[in-house]
């Protein structure tokens, strides 16, 4: 059997994510009829795991296209798609065990900077925070060792936004 090509690697998780997501969507409507029929504390608590397990669920099927979109552009499973006044990607960082936070920072600095300056100047506009604003930790660390981050921002007039909030870098911190 031969071994998988990386497209067909991310090809393979876009699709199971996909599936996952539909589901739990199927799932999610069969507790939500439960709960109209006899609405219940318990069921509305089991609604509530439901909704945040598809909410992850969803965001790991985003997480998968936008790594299928980055290697169809870039032939590389990190880096930037600058497209439709948003930014999207990853990037790999080698972030040092036991790194003080200001190393953490510089080390994503050093990774993100030069990729997310010429993704802003793609769009046309220019960049409203430092970059490492515009990261989310994912959980691990990839193959080689690295910590990897999501990049999300989007265009607000003539600037570049984090399209990270604050309050899901502090969910996944």
């Amino acid at each position: 059997m031969s071994e998988m090509t990386q497209q067909e690697r991310l090809e393979a998780e876009l699709a199971a994510a996909e599936v996952t997501v539909a589901r739990l969507r199927a799932e999610n409507a069969k507790l939500a009829e439960v709960f109209r029929a006899e609405p219940t504390e318990e069921g509305r608590e089991g609604l509530k795991r439901a909704a945040a397990s598809l909410s992850a669920a969803r965001d790991r099927a985003d997480a998968a296209r936008a790594a299928l979109v980055v290697f169809k552009k870039t032939g590389s499973e990190h880096g930037l798609v600058a497209e439709g006044g948003r930014v999207t990607g990853t990037i790999a960082a080698l972030v040092k065990p036991g790194a003080s936070r200001e190393e953490r920072e510089e080390a994503i600095e050093e990774a993100l900077n030069e990729a997310l300056n010429e993704a802003a100047e793609e769009l046309g506009v220019v960049l409203a925070a430092t970059s490492v604003n515009y990261t989310r930790e994912r959980p691990g660390r990839d193959g080689e060792g690295r910590t990897v981050l999501e990049v999300a921002g989007r265009v607000e007039g003539d600037r570049l936004v984090p399209g990270v909030s604050r309050a899901a870098k502090r969910l996944r911190g």
